[in-house]
């Protein structure tokens, strides 16, 4: 590979309002696609179109209005999956089978205990009727409790009869939601515009039924004591209408203007205390670690384990109770760091994870309180979605306030770096030490700084969000190590930047979206306002977008997104697959680990030489072979290669890396690209031994000898290919004439014609590989498998063909890349 290289690209006003709405999903974009870096400078942070894939939604409070008799009534923008609250309503139907919309998304973050709970319920009682509400346990959401409420059902253009008959149903709805939030001592509930989406009660009229009735529950005085109602949506439309019908029914809001910040008991600073690391958004802010609700609470502890030594300590025992205090006395030390896990018990938590760390004089603290923090945060990862950190070391351990801000994130960005799924990272500092706030705050500061500057490569930062001022430009910078994905992913930014009524973006993975995606899709469709249609044909599949200019480029990037998470998952489990077919992880006493997900993770970190594994409350030593769980019960684990001893290959199952004209492969492909008359701009060697074992194997199974076949890709599928092979989806022809297959031509002059030019592209991608063709046939449009040698179905041709220079193979395992040539653009076609 070649130096790192970097680049600017500065934006035009409309360019920046693009990018401020979608940044995330932009900058994520560019990182799957290109491997580059994006970040943006000097734009306000807006994450305005609130996508599932596109990051975080930070919490937005829109209106508040303080009731009589210690009532708050306030409107929200935000992820109800993830608002902090005491309990969340969700909009289910009668059965409580939660497979679609807000249900869904609720009953998947919160684990299939919701299901379950739900599943009994019905057991005992029946449907729950329209206009009636349940309560169940939350399981892994970041609140106590689920009021799971059924709205009425409409029609998709519901009658005005229609509506009238069944607005006192959702009357009654949320009627029976403010009663079991008082039988139950609720103290704050979020309610989203229950009917209002997949069951089609206009928005508006939802609104103002959802309002008149707290207000009416309010006048009869049925609150008893303090509580908080918020109305929460994710969606621009329906957070508009619940303001402008609370403003109408109880007056003007007591907040000026709008804010973002964190959700009761702890208050966050300004949005330049808060910013996006890779996939975890750090926030910190002020308040008692003891009140924060969240998954995961950590607590730093004196080695004997004794809760009532130190403030933190003593807060959380005095909140959580004495149980908490009994548990940590049974508990083991987890395998890797001094880290106890308990449970919440009183605590607004699922668990809290108790630290041992050194004190200030050891010559190893510094190094002891970054591993306790960076092991903390993996702990959390598997499994949860929220963490709270108070400010550790500066108590008894001795640690200087600017240290433990540069030291705790310093972790948070190294675990930023390679973390794939979402978390929230808090740093909560008491509200009196304005040191430790200052502290904080200067670290946060000068990472941004540093992250604009040319001379720093910042990795972990997917937005660096900044003020704007009249003298700064809009920018977005790139880094990357290779100077040709660099020029791929600027010209790519243009082009998604560049003014247009309609454009269509082409990508097969679009067949993989799940209902959350589709439902995703019509609301960027509704909020936006432009068309949005899917299609597949000719075995090419991907999305067009049609409408304003500005709206059609904020939803492309969004919808690049979203194929960019659809391939990745695609990937992943073909990854997870293949590398189970080759090699196993295997416990006696935890069988469940023989999963091609888990064991497949267990490979990945054992041939990248990490000494410890975590997942679902248990650590495995990949030195000693040994699993321990929470409890400190040891189980052997066993590593068995399938077909052949499998070795770590750089750290990982496959590599790139330079090859020269000088090498037998760079030989083979320099001749045949300067027979089709192109320029070689640079030659990698693609290896993979979990593929080249597989490959070996079916090459004795069709007793064939590979031909040297080629492949036209485009840039973003390079890297996959080597990590899992070819795929059909990945380069599909212009037109499949021969079956539904994996294609190659016997020349790189037939792939050039095979497939058509990638019109925003800067190079020409080329993959040489081995094929296997075994038996083989003439093709037909028609087919998605070989037709059968003779009567037997499962005797089939192993590959088809045009019988000249185009073949047609139906399974990865039988071709095995070789080495990528990029090569410049020409004219030639």
């Amino acid at each position: 590979m070649s130096d790192k290289q970097q680049g600017l690209v500065p934006l035009a006003p409309e360019q920046a309002a693009i990018l401020a709405k979608c940044g995330k999903a932009f900058c994520n974009a560019v990182n799957v696609k290109f491997n580059c870096t994006a970040i943006l400078c000097n734009l306000e942070e807006a994450g305005s179109l609130g996508s599932s894939t596109s990051g975080v939604l930070s919490p937005e409070k829109r209106y508040s209005t303080m009731l009589s008799g210690g009532v708050e009534v306030s409107v929200w923008k935000d992820d109800l999956t993830r608002h902090k609250v005491d309990a969340v309503v969700n909009a289910a139907n009668e059965k409580l089978k939660h497979g679609g919309g807000l249900a869904q998304a609720l009953s998947k973050a919160g684990g299939p205990k919701i299901q379950k709970w739900s599943d009994d319920i019905i057991q005992k009682r029946g449907k729950v009727k329209v206009g009636e509400a349940v309560l169940t346990p939350a399981g892994d959401l970041p609140c106590k409790c689920v009021i799971h409420a059924v709205g009425p059902c409409l029609s998709p253009n519901p009658s005005k009869r229609e509506i009238e008959q069944a607005a006192p149903l959702l009357y009654n709805a949320i009627n029976s939601i403010l009663e079991i939030v008082v039988k139950n001592n609720i103290s704050s509930v979020a309610i989203p515009a229950l009917s209002s989406g997949l069951f089609h009660f206009p928005r508006n009229l939802c609104a103002d039924i959802i309002v008149k009735n707290i207000k009416q529950f309010h006048e009869y005085k049925m609150f008893q004591g303090n509580i908080e109602i918020h109305l929460v949506n994710n969606d621009e439309p329906s957070v508009q209408e619940m303001e402008r019908a609370a403003k109408a029914i109880f007056g003007q809001s007591s907040v000026s203007g709008t804010y973002s910040g964190a959700v009761q008991g702890s208050m966050a600073f300004s949005s330049s205390s808060r910013f996006q690391l890779g996939n975890v958004m750090l926030q910190l802010k002020k308040g008692a670690i003891e009140d924060e609700k969240v998954n995961v609470i950590v607590n730093t502890i004196a080695a004997d384990r004794n809760l009532s030594m130190g403030l933190i300590s003593k807060a959380i025992l005095n909140k959580a109770g004495n149980k908490i205090q009994d548990e940590i006395h049974k508990r083991q030390f987890s395998i890797s760091t001094n880290i106890y896990v308990t449970k919440g018990y009183n605590l607004n938590c699922s668990a809290v994870y108790h630290t041992v760390c050194a004190v200030r004089s050891d010559v190893r603290a510094s190094e002891t309180l970054y591993t306790v923090v960076l092991e903390c945060l993996r702990k959390a990862a598997n499994g949860y979605k929220s963490i709270s950190f108070p400010a550790i070391g500066t108590g008894n351990l001795g640690f200087q306030k600017w240290e433990v801000a540069r030291i705790m994130t310093d972790a948070v960005a190294e675990f930023g770096k390679d973390n794939k799924t979402k978390l929230d990272v808090n740093f909560v500092v008491f509200p009196k030490d304005k040191e430790m706030m200052e502290a904080f705050e200067n670290e946060m500061k000068m990472r941004k700084g540093a992250a604009k500057s040319p001379k720093v490569h910042m990795t972990s930062f997917a937005f660096a969000a900044k003020e704007t001022t009249a003298n700064e430009t809009p920018t977005v910078e790139f880094d990357s190590v290779s100077s040709e994905a660099l020029r791929e992913a600027k010209e790519w930014t243009y082009n998604m930047l560049k003014p247009s009524k309609i454009r269509t973006i082409k990508n097969n993975h679009v067949i993989y979206f799940g209902q959350d995606d589709h439902e995703h899709l019509l609301s960027l469709q509704t909020m936006l306002d432009v068309r949005i249609e899917e299609f597949f044909r000719n075995g090419n599949g991907g999305i067009t977008i049609t409408g304003n200019p500005s709206d059609v480029s904020c939803v492309a990037i969004e919808v690049e997104n979203m194929l960019c998470k659809a391939q990745e998952d695609f990937t992943r489990a073909e990854e997870h697959d293949m590398l189970y077919s080759v090699v196993r992880w295997s416990c006696k006493d935890v069988p469940w680990i023989q999963t091609p997900e888990i064991s497949a993770a267990l490979e990945k970190a054992y041939l990248a030489g990490n000494k410890n594994y975590e997942f679902k409350n248990h650590s495995v030593n990949l030195m000693t072979k040994t699993l321990v769980d929470d409890f400190g019960k040891r189980s052997n684990v066993e590593r068995t290669c399938l077909i052949a001893p499998f070795k770590s290959l750089d750290n990982s199952f496959y590599t790139r890396t330079p090859l020269t004209r000088h090498d037998y492969a760079g030989k083979e492909a320099k001749k045949a690209i300067d027979a089709c008359g192109l320029h070689t701009v640079k030659m990698e060697q693609l290896e993979n031994i979990a593929l080249k074992q597989l490959f070996e194997k079916n090459s004795q199974r069709l007793k064939d000898k590979p031909k040297r076949l080629y492949q036209r890709v485009s840039a973003q599928f390079c890297d996959l290919i080597c990590r899992v092979g070819f795929q059909k989806e990945f380069a599909p022809p212009a037109v499949q004439r021969y079956g539904s297959g994996i294609y190659f031509s016997s020349t790189v002059d037939g792939a050039m014609k095979l497939w058509k030019e990638q019109e925003h592209e800067q190079y020409i991608y080329i993959i040489q590989a081995q094929v296997l063709i075994g038996k083989s046939t003439i093709g037909s449009a028609d087919f998605i498998l070989p037709p059968p040698l003779s009567g037997d179905p499962l005797d089939r041709f192993d590959s088809l063909s045009d019988k000249v220079q185009t073949y047609v193979i139906f399974s990865s395992q039988q071709a095995l890349p070789e080495c990528l040539i990029i090569c410049a653009k020409s004219t030639h076609v």
